[in-house]
């Protein structure tokens, strides 16, 4: 296994994934929360491998710190639609999921109020003032289809979605399941390691490169998976037959089956 054999395998897997968002043209116009979520990951991993393959190929292999923080994403991901995808309430765990974003986005933006606030009497281009951040967070709030991620609007307190680590062990579908989700996790911890840089991250990456192409093969399986289960909404409803690859679901298989 070489990094240009791993990068053919991500090309293949960004085709995958880009077939399968070409059976959707002209049929996701109306804005659904949902629906949405799911073009987005089918997206995302379509983009993210694309850049993994020109990334790997002919690369020196024991060169895999952006690799493996791409890998970190699209393993975030995985876990992310094999929870939701088996939890019967998949649209208020996506509710919950983008309720988050929002709430983090808003909590950035008050930090750069207040340092504008402190620092700049409120003059710092880009930068809102309190009564800009005031309007925003209004605006934002009377706005009908966002009530839906409020605990309370009155105080502007945003509904939660959980940890990782909880939704990982939320996650109890049949014993395989339950080891591959287990690997997942290690993985996706190694990979993190790399998105803050420590000297665990830099002894890590002059390691047995065989073996860091391994773990690399190895999270293929699991972007295969994800972009499987991110069309299964698309089967459900559009009724669309998802295009599979016979190569890659040899090498990588069904996890679950949705």
């Amino acid at each position: 296994m070489t990094t240009t054999d791993l990068s053919e395998i991500a090309n293949k897997l960004s085709e995958l994934a880009n077939s399968n968002i070409g059976q959707l043209t002209g049929k996701c116009q109306d804005k659904i929360e949902i629906q949405d979520y799911y073009l987005g990951i089918l997206r995302k991993q379509a983009i993210l491998l694309s850049d993994m393959a020109l990334l790997l190929k002919d690369r020196k292999s024991e060169y895999i710190s952006t690799p493996f923080i791409i890998l970190r994403s699209l393993l975030d991901d995985f876990m992310h639609i094999l929870y939701i995808e088996s939890n019967a309430s998949r649209e208020l765990e996506i509710t919950k999921i983008n309720a988050e974003s929002y709430y983090h986005s808003f909590v950035a933006l008050k930090k750069l109020t207040d340092s504008n606030t402190a620092h700049f009497e409120e003059k710092y281009p880009f930068y809102l003032t309190e009564k800009e951040f005031k309007e925003l967070k209004k605006e934002f709030s009377e706005k009908p289809t966002n009530s839906k991620y409020f605990k309370s609007i009155a105080s502007f307190t945003f509904i939660k979605f959980m940890t990782f680590s909880t939704m990982t062990d939320m996650i109890s579908i049949s014993k395989e399941v339950e080891i591959y989700k287990a690997r997942v996790y290690y993985l996706w911890k190694e990979f993190s390691s790399f998105v803050h840089f420590s000297n665990y991250s830099f002894e890590y990456e002059l390691q047995d490169s065989e073996e860091n192409l391994s773990m690399i093969y190895e999270s293929f399986q699991y972007v295969y998976n994800t972009i499987y289960l991110s069309f299964k909404y698309f089967e459900r409803e559009l009724k669309l037959e998802f295009i599979d690859d016979n190569e890659l679901n040899k090498k990588f298989g069904i996890i679950h089956a949705g």
